[in-house]
């Protein structure tokens, strides 16, 4: 069975050939799943996430006298309504969108201008018309400081998240203390949905919940061969696929199959479930950020929900700098991360400027990066091996299309390093259906 998202496509393709109309797409998905939609939200739907950037538009005649409406494939909409006249919504931006049949939240207007008639009805009354000819353009939500929205997300969940309560942890002396595993950023676009007819592959939050999980069953399963005494654990990397506002941190519009309050959730849920299944297995677990460009926002409320979970744990400790580009020692090794968006080149020459005490003490170093969904290492000339690190996720329609990583096996990487001997092994955990069962390692 389609998922609604999935059914709008495909029923929104027809409108575009000519074959339906959006109150009949409304109407069938409506019956279908359950849902109270109306035409203008479902076509807002289809053109807002639909990520391709041509200028063909759609022309939708409405009845009535002067009515016409054009939507444009990039979420504009330019269109003339005749509306009854009213003191309280003119004027007034936001009423009046509301009153033309839109979400003051989602739209805004580019261009207004209005003309009034008077027309005489069969009651021998007169009514007060106006026609409004107007063109509106999806609502992008202007960005705030990181400083800002981590004050408030930090005071919004310390309030409302109480910490776990926990039972004070007896010290494993049989872990090796110059043994370090670690979990790189999650790259898996929690959101994210790609269906055979399209890409030739399934993917959506169930597909992610069960990869993600796999992850921390095979670090476990590691953990009882390698016996580390600590887990470094990265969060961010484009965990979800967007913003609460289904695009990117950059505003590119994405095609999510859950609302963002149900990809929040999963996503803390799913690292909930990762944390207390890891602390079991290690007397130290350290968790990093480094947020992806597709939801930055969103993966730093996550890293600050889960910090507010566990601020009572004496095993997992999280860290207060909140940076794009983080740097953690162990032993001679030095672990530097960054999401991989910005000049690689300049990215790497920019790690021992800004972290020159921790480059300067360290022998072994290593930048992990991720972005592209493709597993990468570059040996440096000036002393760090830049390692992209895989995707777990499939591709979306967009990316087929544009033929970006065809081919490419979703995987995660699980290495474990030695306080004087830097990186000992490097382990490969692969998903999809022509991978299943296969696991390797890479020893040094």
């Amino acid at each position: 069975m389609l998922l609604l998202e999935e059914q709008l496509i495909l029923l929104g393709e027809e409108v575009k050939k000519g074959n339906m109309t959006w109150k009949e797409v409304a109407d069938r998905l409506n019956k279908e799943f359950g849902e109270n939609l109306s035409k203008d939200a479902v076509r807002k739907r289809f053109y807002v996430r639909d990520r391709r950037n041509g200028g063909e538009e759609l022309n939708t005649e409405i009845s009535g006298a002067g009515e016409y409406e054009t939507v444009y494939e990039n979420g504009m909409v330019e269109a003339q309504k005749v509306v009854e006249y009213s003191k309280e919504v003119f004027g007034d931006k936001r009423k009046m969108l509301e009153y033309l049949g839109y979400n003051a939240d989602e739209w805004e207007f580019v261009f207004l201008t209005t003309s009034m008639w008077n027309q005489h009805t069969k009651e021998q009354t007169t009514k007060q018309l106006y026609a409004v000819k107007f063109k509106i353009k999806p609502l992008i939500v202007k960005d705030v400081s990181i400083d800002t929205a981590i004050n408030v997300a930090r005071d919004v969940f310390k309030e409302n998240i109480q910490p776990l309560k926990v039972v004070k942890s007896r010290k494993n002396k049989s872990l090796d203390p110059d043994k370090l595993l670690f979990i790189p950023q999650i790259e898996a676009h929690l959101g994210k949905i790609s269906n055979e007819i399209e890409t030739g592959v399934k993917y959506d939050h169930k597909i992610v919940e069960e990869r993600v999980l796999k992850v921390f069953e095979e670090a476990i399963s590691l953990q009882e061969r390698e016996k580390c005494d600590t887990c470094l654990l990265v969060v961010g990397g484009d965990f979800f696929n967007s913003e609460s506002n289904s695009q990117t941190t950059g505003g590119t519009p994405q095609h999510n199959d859950v609302r963002y309050k149900d990809m929040f959730n999963i996503g803390l849920n799913l690292y909930l479930k990762g944390l207390l299944s890891l602390k079991e297995h290690f007397n130290h677990i350290d968790v990093k950020i480094c947020a992806g460009n597709h939801s930055r926002a969103m993966e730093y409320f996550l890293y600050i929900a889960l910090s507010c979970y566990f601020a009572k744990d004496d095993k997992i400790a999280f860290c207060e700098n909140y940076k794009d580009t983080q740097s953690y020692v162990f032993g001679k090794c030095g672990l530097f991360f960054n999401h991989g968006d910005p000049n690689q080149k300049r990215l790497v020459a920019s790690i021992p400027a800004e972290f020159y005490e921790d480059y300067g003490k360290t022998q072994f170093r290593y930048l992990f990066l991720g972005h592209l969904h493709k597993l990468e290492v570059i040996n440096s000339e000036n002393g760090i091996t830049v390692h992209r690190v895989p995707a777990i996720c499939e591709n979306d329609n967009w990316h087929y299309q544009n033929r970006f990583g065809i081919g490419n096996i979703p995987q995660h990487e699980i290495m474990v390093f030695d306080k004087e001997l830097g990186m000992l092994n490097d382990n490969f955990i692969y998903f999809g259906e022509k991978s299943k069962g296969r696991q390797k390692t890479l020893k040094k």
